[in-house]
């Protein structure tokens, strides 16, 4: 008899409220179930300012995906964001300690223990403590077990952010009598729906381009390296464009939207756009060469500040290719301006074919990878256990 569990991804994002419901049978099969959506409210570039308006679009997003399935949900798998999510490395050692010098597993977990025992400044909460490997007498291997020295080293990256911040999101789903059975760093989730095996063994950086900030995973050898969050998005292109071209928020937005560009050609810079797009009085013409500049500068911003995060990484051939994901991924030309300016070629990120063609959306990219995390980590309840160290359940109120 078939075992099946049914479960809520949800997305508080800076634009909406998203709400995956997933089917997991036998920690093997996933089917997607229904779906729901809300505006955001009480969100701030993914940063919750305000728990009760942000609770009640949460609320809404569920109730609707609850009512288009006839599920009733009890757990959720909730993606996090923000600007206070950071990051570092760390590195526990011990020593091997058979006569015959071969690596055993007490040697590996006394590695592990020692990297993950690092103690965070108060106020401060680990979100993920990664496993990105292991060397073994200073070198690299992903699978330690078997091989012979006298010292194994873990690597671990470890993401943390503010623990009234994580509370706060945990908070907004605890608030209508539902649990947080995982909590995942979103761009972890966009790298699972966008990227292959292949790709993240031999080095994919995931970028995913929200609202309010953009979140990035760098994968190498089938496990990420690092991950963070820069505090652009698409919602800083709107603002540029309000600012630098005197337009309202909402006409920026438009324009960004059907006009704007991350690169063009010569003969598109002497294009021109109404503003308003009716054309009445006071309606003006606009250059696409000026848009581009507002749009470009942005993103170029984002582009610098991304290389500069993963300097570590960049000219030792770990990064082979770049994915770009996220709503704001849609941007015409943006993926030749992040190869221009990373230095590495770029494309869209591509759903597995077993994903629905009507969910193959870039903004979808976070909840679909909630699921499919969720799914994995039933999965490894039968069988090995997960590189991802989460810690939701201590938040509990």
């Amino acid at each position: 008899m078939s075992d099946s569990k049914t479960i809520a991804a949800l997305e508080i994002g800076t634009g909406k409220m998203q709400v995956f419901i997933g089917e997991i049978i036998d920690g093997k099969t996933l089917n997607f179930i229904g779906s729901g959506q809300a505006t955001t409210e009480g969100v701030k570039k993914a940063d919750i300012i305000d728990v009760r308006r942000a609770a009640a679009q949460a609320q809404a997003a569920i109730v609707m995906a609850e009512r288009s399935t006839g599920a009733s949900i009890k757990s959720v798998c909730l993606g996090i964001s923000g600007t206070h999510i950071k990051g570092f490395r760390n590195i526990g050692s011990a020593s091997v300690s058979g006569a015959d010098a071969v690596v055993r597993e007490e040697d590996v977990e006394r590695a592990k223990d020692d990297a993950r025992s690092k103690i965070l400044t108060e106020g401060k909460s680990y979100i993920h403590r990664i496993c990105c490997g292991y060397y073994v007498d200073d070198v690299f291997t992903s699978s330690p077990l078997g091989k012979t020295g006298s010292r194994i080293d873990a690597e671990y990256w470890m993401l943390y952010g503010d623990s009234d911040k994580i509370a706060d999101a945990i908070h907004v789903v605890q608030s209508f009598g539902l649990e947080v059975e995982y909590l995942v760093f979103s761009a972890l989730a966009s790298a699972i729906a966008v990227t292959n095996a292949e790709q993240k063994n031999n080095g994919v950086l995931v970028v995913d381009i929200g609202c309010g900030t953009s979140d990035y995973v760098l994968y190498k050898y089938g496990r990420p390296m690092q991950a963070g969050v820069i505090p652009i998005g698409g919602d800083h292109i709107t603002n540029d464009l309000s600012y630098g071209i005197r337009l309202s928020r909402a006409n920026s937005e438009r324009i960004k939207r059907h006009c704007g560009k991350a690169t063009i050609t010569e003969d598109e810079r002497s294009e021109k756009f109404w503003s308003f797009g009716d054309k009445q009085i006071g309606d003006k013409k606009i250059s696409m060469d000026a848009i581009n500049k507002v749009i470009r500068a942005r993103l170029e911003e984002l582009f610098l500040l991304l290389r500069d995060e993963l300097t570590d990484f960049i000219g030792n051939d770990s990064i082979k290719e770049v994915v770009l994901t996220g709503g704001s991924s849609n941007l015409s030309g943006i993926c030749e301006l992040a190869s221009a300016v990373l230095g590495f070629p770029c494309s869209q990120g591509k759903f597995d074919s077993s994903v629905r063609p009507n969910l193959r959306h870039q903004e979808f990219a976070t909840a679909l990878g909630l699921l499919e995390y969720a799914r994995e980590q039933e999965s490894n309840k039968q069988s090995s256990a997960s590189i991802f160290d989460t810690f939701a359940k201590i938040f509990k109120r």
